[in-house]
């Protein structure tokens, strides 16, 4: 286990750090890629999102090389875009195939970003397209869409900075209170100990309790243990700038006190900044039990969407705050901050490498 350490306030990754392009990020939901033209800002960046006709999810800058007329405003034809301002076309790499007032074409082009489905997500590399590895994707055990029963939530716009919700994240101490009316925790659940370690640049914490009944309303109501002891084990890990995973996780006791499988869930958070300022947030949620219950399952699906739009809201608020109030002030730190402070440490220095 790593030696949480303190730091000083400009150590560590803030709303106006840098943002980070030798990522995979999250470029939107794989329903969102249509035969359709999106427009979506990644990185300070515009970029056009839409399916070639093989399927194959593409992303291409969202600029026209003549007179930076936005793409997604075009036209899609059958091998490309057609720019509706002076009709030049590019084909799915980017390069110009055909300018109706010329015979030849201009060997220059626009970007194309290397993409990659898995499940429900489309990720791309915002790097050099050299430099990408699909190796690197953060992928999870629970992408494997046939081992778990999958709750996708819809795309949602932050009106703030990707590192206050990394932090968020990383902070479960909020959930009893800004949760207070749909996750339902109880307030015990911040006195329990947390436990923090560092592996590299990722982050891994989580709290254990030996009663696990106070959470039941997060659970499916028939699930039942009998007089059978159970732990639950409540965390998640920063995974990189583009991904956060949660879990809940419910650890059954046989008499001799060894632990049997567990059973629970994970919620996978996908966070790929539009600015230094907003960010698009994804999310699904993967179960190991009551599989085929498709009622609980949309139900489940609200309850979460309904406490991760408190987020979004209570990040908004806290964006807004940094940018307007002009007080002297230094914050605070509380036991419950270690993993979020680790996280931001973290992105600051890769952010300065």
């Amino acid at each position: 286990m790593a030696t949480i350490k303190s730091y000083a306030a400009e150590d560590l990754a803030d709303i106006n750090t840098p943002l980070l392009y030798d990522y995979w990020y999250v470029a939107g939901l794989a329903d969102e890629f249509t035969r359709a033209l999106r427009e979506r800002t990644i990185l300070n960046r515009s970029l056009v999102l839409y399916r070639d006709e093989n399927g194959n999810p593409i992303a291409l800058q969202n600029r026209c090389a003549h007179r930076s007329f936005p793409l997604d405003q075009s036209t899609l034809e059958e091998g490309g875009i057609r720019c509706r301002y002076h009709g030049i076309k590019y084909n799915h790499d980017g390069k110009i195939i055909d300018v109706p007032c010329q015979d030849k074409c201009p060997r220059t082009g626009i970007k194309k970003y290397k993409t990659k489905e898995i499940g429900p997500l489309v990720w791309v590399w915002m790097g050099d397209y050299a430099d990408a590895d699909e190796a690197d994707i953060p992928e999870l055990p629970v992408h494997d869409m046939n081992k778990w029963t999958h709750v996708v939530g819809k795309y949602n716009y932050m009106e703030g900075s990707y590192i206050l919700l990394h932090e968020n994240l990383c902070d479960l101490s909020h959930l009893p209170f800004l949760h207070a009316s749909t996750f339902k925790f109880p307030k015990e659940y911040t006195a329990a100990p947390i436990r923090v370690e560092q592996h590299g640049n990722q982050v891994t914490f989580y709290r254990q309790l030996e009663d696990w009944n106070m959470l039941k309303p997060f659970f499916h109501p028939k699930l039942d243990f009998g007089n059978q002891k159970v732990l639950y084990k409540s965390g998640g890990k920063y995974v990189s700038p583009a991904t956060n995973k949660g879990y809940g996780l419910l650890i059954p006791l046989d008499e001799s006190g060894n632990e049997q499988p567990a059973v629970g869930h994970y919620v996978n958070h996908y966070l790929t900044p539009e600015s230094e300022r907003s960010c698009h947030y994804f999310w699904f949620i993967a179960r190991n039990y009551a599989l085929d219950d498709k009622d609980y399952s949309k139900k489940q699906g609200e309850m979460v969407q309904a406490g991760f739009d408190e987020d979004v809201y209570a990040i908004k608020l806290l964006q807004a705050m940094f940018e307007r109030d002009q007080h002297d002030y230094r914050e605070i730190g509380i036991k419950a901050d270690k993993p979020g402070v680790i996280m931001r440490k973290i992105v600051k220095s890769l952010a300065g490498a």
